[in-house]
């Protein structure tokens, strides 16, 4: 019996982690890279004569990551990445509500990301109807299948502008009271220096000094 990967005999593997026991292919702590086309090939001992043979697809199931939340500001560009990890590569699709992307359309472009089409989910200008839960779904030729989700929040293109203006107010109301206090403590000095320099002041005797003289 012999075995082959994609045309190339491992029938003596190099690969410590591949095994031939009782005429089957061990692989041990299997990886990306085993993905591939075996044959599995049975040969005369005496002569060069092939009794037959068997062709078996080993396919790397896909595996999906994205992250959990993203924020965009209304108008602003959304990008969704799909990270996507499988042998071969799989077919990406999208959904958001009750809609299923294959291809852009519409609003909605869906372009390659690390050599993977489709993993990349682009909208030029977020709106609010945007909002919600997209799901990143990848599917191999052996129909296995593997997701991920993120919650997309849309803010307002305002909502940066509402604590900005809060602050005005406060900073204009503060110096509006600090004007006003300000402006009725000048005017109380101003009356009480006018009280202490008037004629009345001066000119009022003083029966203290004579009733002193009297008694002298």
């Amino acid at each position: 019996m012999e075995w082959y990967k994609d045309g190339v005999n491992i029938t003596v593997p190099k690969d410590k982690r591949l095994k031939i026991e009782d005429n089957k292919l061990v692989i041990e702590d299997p990886k990306d890279e085993d993905a591939g086309n075996y044959t599995c090939r049975a040969v005369l001992t005496k002569g060069n004569g092939t009794i037959g043979e068997r062709l078996i697809e080993v396919i790397v199931k896909p595996h999906v990551g994205m992250q959990k939340d993203v924020t965009v500001v209304e108008g602003e560009k959304l990008k969704l990445e799909c990270m996507v990890f499988g042998r071969p590569l799989p077919e990406i699709s999208w959904t958001f509500g009750n809609e299923t992307f294959y291809r852009s359309r519409d609003r909605v472009m869906l372009q390659e990301h690390n050599g993977v089409a489709n993993a990349l989910f682009v909208i030029k200008e977020a709106a609010m109807e945007d909002r919600g839960l997209y799901s990143c779904i990848a599917t191999n030729a052996n129909n296995s299948t593997d997701s991920a989700e993120v919650n997309v929040r849309v803010k307002d293109k305002l909502a940066a502008l509402w604590p900005f203006l809060g602050i005005c107010a406060e900073v204009f109301v503060l110096c509006a009271i600090i004007l006003i206090y300000e402006k009725k403590r000048n005017k109380t000095e101003l009356e009480e220096s006018d009280t202490d320099n008037s004629p009345e002041t001066k000119n009022t005797p003083d029966h203290g000094k004579d009733s002193v003289r009297q008694r002298k």
